[in-house]
């Protein structure tokens, strides 16, 4: 497993979904003959977005990481009135976006054999459940079949691909050096064709792959031309502005955030939305406007380790040493690895553009120190 801020989490989001429990691993039964297919679920979309008509499958696509001792928690905690609350200061804003920023992209299918349909809809059913090696093996037979019968359906390249970064990303590929050029030959050919939503979903999971290279900067211009060619691909914006972020341009990256926030308002991602909304704040020195995100993201979904930890370094900041300590006390039982600043560096593989690193120092490393959490 890659060493990562979001270690343990499935990385083809890059730190959104949760690893199942030892029950939930095991690999449900296969669908009986008859039964009524899956509704497809368009990569260009979250999960869970309700432009399809259809409800993603159960659990959600993308579900928020719960660390494995909280494993038992039910997926979806109950909501708080924290989000809505700083949802309506975003909504003036939301009210100031062009028609052409929020027109979804006209949902497109390509002319495809019914096997091939099938297999691709499978193929997702399965990659957007919980992981699990024998699901994700599974999903990618599923992919791969589609790839052989129709080597020129982008949606079955934007699937292979997909799986293949997921893998590259988990860090147990015993062929990483096979898959990492096949993933991106496969997106190539789909990058200039097919529909608008094929296309924007094809550059979105080539940013995903340079995400997973840490080649922040190709992935940010992937995500720019997904964002260009779909606005309301809420996904897109969300990685968008994270890589914004880690690249040290969180002013640059608070925009797309919002947009997230906005085109998802209760989606599966926002707990991830507001940390990251709330982490560009703090490292910008609004360290009350980066309090307000962050405990948002926390009551979005408690059971998340990263929020207390930004929240620990923004109280502390603040000078606010009962709470820092606390969120940290809560941080060392969410996530009892990280010990040190060093230790959090370690696990950071994406932390370390120099820009974004010298606002961490003067930010979140000084109000970690004051909250107690030791260099080494």
């Amino acid at each position: 497993m890659v060493n990562s801020l979001f270690n343990g989490w499935r990385m083809e989001d890059v730190w959104l979904e949760k690893k199942p429990t030892p029950a939930a691993a095991a690999e449900e039964p296969s669908r009986p003959a008859g039964a009524e297919k899956p509704a497809f679920v368009p990569p260009s979309m979250p999960p869970g977005d309700t432009r399809t008509g259809a409800a993603p499958p159960e659990p959600p696509a993308v579900s928020t990481a719960a660390p494995a001792s909280h494993a038992e928690t039910a997926d979806n905690p109950p909501k708080s009135a924290e989000p809505q609350r700083v949802q309506q200061a975003l909504e003036p804003e939301q009210r100031q976006v062009t028609s052409s920023q929020t027109t979804p992209v006209a949902e497109q299918r390509e002319p495809l054999d019914p096997t091939v349909r099938d297999l691709i809809t499978r193929g997702w059913e399965l990659y957007y459940r919980p992981y699990s090696a024998v699901r994700w093996q599974d999903a990618r037979r599923n992919f791969e079949r589609a790839f052989e019968l129709d080597s020129r359906s982008a949606e079955a390249r934007i699937g292979l691909a997909s799986i293949l970064s997921t893998k590259l990303a988990d860090g147990w590929s015993p062929v990483l050096q096979e898959d990492l050029p096949r993933a991106e030959n496969i997106l190539t050919e789909a990058l200039d064709r097919g529909t608008v939503s094929n296309r924007a979903a094809a550059h979105f999971t080539l940013g995903v792959l340079r995400q997973m290279q840490n080649r922040l900067p190709e992935a940010q211009s992937e995500f720019e031309t997904a964002v260009s060619l779909d606005p309301t691909n809420a996904r897109a914006q969300l990685h968008l502005g994270e890589t914004r972020l880690f690249l040290g341009e969180p002013e640059a990256g608070t925009a797309p955030l919002e947009q997230a926030i906005r085109l998802v308002p209760d989606g599966p991602n926002l707990a991830i939305a507001y940390w990251a909304l709330g982490t560009c704040q703090l490292l910008l020195g609004r360290v009350d406007q980066a309090i307000d995100l962050l405990q948002t993201a926390r009551a979005a979904n408690p059971r998340l380790w990263v929020p207390y930890l930004y929240l620990a370094g923004a109280y502390g900041l603040k000078g606010d040493l009962d709470k820092a300590k606390a969120a940290l006390a809560e941080l060392m039982r969410l996530k009892p690895a990280i010990k040190s600043l060093a230790r959090m560096r370690a696990e950071n593989r994406w932390l370390t553009d120099p820009r974004y690193q010298a606002l961490e120092v003067k930010t979140l490393n000084v109000g970690l120190h004051r909250a107690g959490l030791p260099d080494q």
